[in-house]
Parts: C-alpha cells; sequence; structure tokens
C-alpha cells in the first residue's frame, strides 16, 4: 500500500487535474481523455494493491537485478580532489539503463487492465529495448516509434529489441516527432497500451513513470546511510524527458539540506533556455518561437536527451526553487565520458555524461565529506560508435 505524504510535501504529486501548481494537466482532445481517464484509474487502484506492488517488486528483484549497487567512484574522486562521489548503478540493469524499471511496471498494469498489444516511443533506444524485453517476458506483441536521426546512431538497442520480438516504425526527426507520433497512434488505437518512456505529456503518465522510477531515490537513502551514515549532500542527473532524475530526487524532495541540480543537454536545454507553452498533452518548458506558433530544436550526441521540452514535474520544481537545473555542452560531455572511462573503467551511455560534466565542477573544492551522488542511467555500448568518431584518437 502506497503511504500519503504530508499535507505541503513536494513528494504530493499532481492535483486531480493533473497539474503541479500551473504545470502539467491533461492538454488534449476529447477523444482521448476516456483513455486517459480508464488509465489513471488502473493506476491508482493498482498502487493500492499489496498482491500487484509484491509481483512488482519480485520482478525488480529478480528479473530487473535490483537493488542497483551504489559505488564509490574512489578513483575519480582522489582525481578531483574534492567531494566524495558515488554513481547509482542503473545501467547495470537488465536491459543496461533505468527504463526498465518503468516499462516492468507499464507492462503489469497493461496486463491487469486486459490490453493485449504494448506500444512505445524511443530517443535512445534504452526504453525500447527495455519495453521489448518486458514484452516478451509477459508473451505480449510490441511495436515502437523512433526518429531517422536517432535510429542511424543507436543501432545496437534496436538489434536487441528485434530479438526481443519488438517490431519498428520510423518517423523523419528525433525523440519530439516520435512521442507525438506514438500519441496519434493511440487516439487512433486505443486498444493498445502506450507505455510512455519518461515523465511527459498528459496526465497521469508523468506521475506513473514518477512513481515506477523512485524506486532508485529510495535505494540512494538506503544505501547511503548504511555507507555513509547520512542522507548524499548532493543528487546529479541528466534530464532529456526527465524520468531518471525524477525517479533519484523524488525521494529526497523535502529534504531542504540536500542539493539537487538536474544538467540538460546545452543544444536543447528547456528548462535554461525554454519558455512555458503547451505541447504533447502538458504544460511546459519547451524550446519555441516568440509567440508559441511552433516548437524548436536541436542536436545533442546523447539521444535520450535530445528533446525540445521536459517533464511537466521538472518545470514546476524549477518555478518553485527547489531544484536546480542547468546544461552541458556535447564538448563537456565527451571529456566527462573519457575522464569517467580512463579512472573508473565504466563505459557509460553518454546522456549521463551530461551529469559527470557537472560533478566534476561541483566537487572541485569541496570538503571530502561532501557526498554527491550521480545517476549512472546507461551503459555506453550504444554511443561507442559516435564516441569513437569524436574522440577515438585520444583513447590511442
Amino acid at each position: 500500500m502506497v503511504k500519503q505524504s504530508q499535507k505541503n510535501s513536494l513528494r504530493n504529486g499532481p492535483d486531480h487535474l493533473g497539474y503541479y501548481g500551473e504545470m502539467g494537466g491533461m492538454a488534449v482532445g476529447e477523444t482521448l481523455m476516456p483513455a486517459l481517464h480508464e488509465l489513471n484509474k488502473a493506476f491508482e487502484d493498482a498502487i493500492q494493491d499489496k498482491k500487484f506492488l509484491d509481483e512488482y517488486e519480485y520482478y525488480l528483484k529478480h528479473y530487473v537485478g535490483r537493488p542497483s549497487p551504489l559505488y564509490f567512484a574512489e578513483n575519480l574522486t582522489n582525481y578531483l580532489g574534492g567531494a566524495k562521489i558515488y554513481f547509482k548503478q542503473e545501467h547495470l540493469n537488465h536491459t543496461g539503463s533505468h527504463k526498465i524499471n518503468n516499462c516492468l511496471f507499464q507492462a503489469l498494469l497493461a496486463k491487469r487492465m486486459g490490453k493485449k498489444e504494448i506500444f512505445v516511443e524511443s530517443g535512445a533506444g534504452q526504453h525500447f529495448s527495455a519495453a521489448c524485453a518486458v514484452a516478451a517476458k509477459f508473451n505480449m506483441p510490441i511495436t515502437g516509434v523512433m526518429g531517422d536521426i536517432d535510429v542511424k546512431r543507436v543501432n545496437q538497442n534496436i538489434i536487441k529489441a528485434k530479438h526481443y520480438g519488438g517490431k519498428l516504425e520510423v518517423v523523419p526527426g528525433s525523440l519530439k516527432e516520435a512521442i507525438t507520433h506514438a500519441i496519434k497512434k493511440w487516439i487512433s488505437s486505443p486498444d493498445i497500451y502506450y507505455m510512455i518512456g519518461s515523465t511527459v505529456s498528459s496526465y497521469p503518465f508523468p506521475k506513473i513513470v514518477q512513481f515506477a522510477q523512485s524506486v532508485i531515490g529510495k535505494e540512494i537513502r538506503k544505501q547511503c546511510l548504511e555507507l555513509e551514515k547520512k542522507s548524499p549532500n548532493m543528487i546529479v542527473g541528466c534530464v532529456g524527458g526527465g524520468s531518471n532524475f525524477m525517479g533519484a530526487i523524488h525521494e529526497f524532495l523535502d529534504d531542504k539540506d540536500v542539493i539537487k541540480i538536474g544538467v540538460e543537454a546545452a543544444e536543447t536545454a528547456a528548462l535554461s533556455n525554454g519558455t512555458v507553452g503547451i505541447m504533447q498533452g502538458m504544460k511546459t518548458y519547451m524550446l519555441q518561437n516568440e509567440d508559441g506558433s511552433k516548437s524548436l530544436g536541436g542536436s545533442s550526441l546523447g539521444a535520450g536527451i535530445q528533446y525540445f521540452a521536459v517533464g511537466p514535474e521538472h518545470s514546476y520544481l524549477k518555478q518553485v526553487g527547489a531544484v536546480k537545473y542547468t546544461s552541458a555542452t556535447d564538448k563537456e560531455i565527451l571529456e566527462a565520458y573519457k575522464l569517467v572511462a580512463k579512472t573508473e573503467g565504466i563505459c557509460s551511455a553518454l546522456e549521463p555524461m551530461a551529469a559527470a560534466a557537472e560533478v566534476i565542477k561541483q566537487a572541485k573544492g569541496k570538503n571530502k565529506d561532501f557526498i554527491i551522488v550521480m545517476n549512472l542511467c546507461g551503459r555506453g555500448e550504444k554511443d561507442l560508435e559516435t564516441i569513437e568518431q569524436h574522440i577515438g584518437k585520444d583513447f590511442d
């Protein structure tokens, strides 16, 4: 059973209309409302059902491999000479990222709702491959949609998804276009289950994904207390739509003494450079032209953080000053990758290396008792060709 948070807690989530302050909501046409209400009721019923939650926790442990380790990055810590750095090793989960936490939860929810088929969107392919794995596990047909820009650079995840039985539709563009296509597909086929991959779009999607990913932060608190006898002083994570970072920080939203820093790709930094608008079913910060009639895009080497907007709860947390948001350039991301690879022997995905770039800045000059936890949310095999093209000579 899910415990209720305190009345004024930042962890209470959205109101009954799906708003976090003024952000979020259900900005969709009437044709989609019945499906959203059906999904919300199923979700609320499921999280009060002990048998359902016990099944979810069973598969988290025995299929995903949780808890993921909280690893002391000793060499990186010594190299930087400041704060003590820990990696929350979500890249060691089955399928190679944090995405499996959400996919597993939603697959069980789809089964509970009697849905027979799954449809997903993806940017870096991590969500697609994870969704295909759980679909295979529970014997459900699955189709994914990705932008052609992303398909060209994350081929390994697409191959894995195919091996799990997944089919792929390719649309022009990137993650933004993939989400738009997926929503349209769901509108025309309400009998399928749309398994969204991040804390974005219309209510109740952001709440569902946040709930599933919050296992990350709960483990961080427990593990940090075991290892350091205290909570971390700072938590850092990369932000595209925002699921991995929301999962890491949600447990700590009422801990005012824990600094939380989300790091976007500088080229697509909606929270740093965007304005508030409405698109893809939500009110949130996004990159758009002056009159809001057209969304704008940029490019990043990290496909999973190349998104023109951000989840509405992140927008709300920015507005109320509970979380700091910044950005990292492609150059900083690559330099962070190189340093983490050479000091810790970890082949990370490029997305969390945006967070690592910020950790490098934050750790320097800090006391050795200052604890930084970074969510290392994906493994890097999918990015090896991209990395080799840009900095391969640096490893010769």
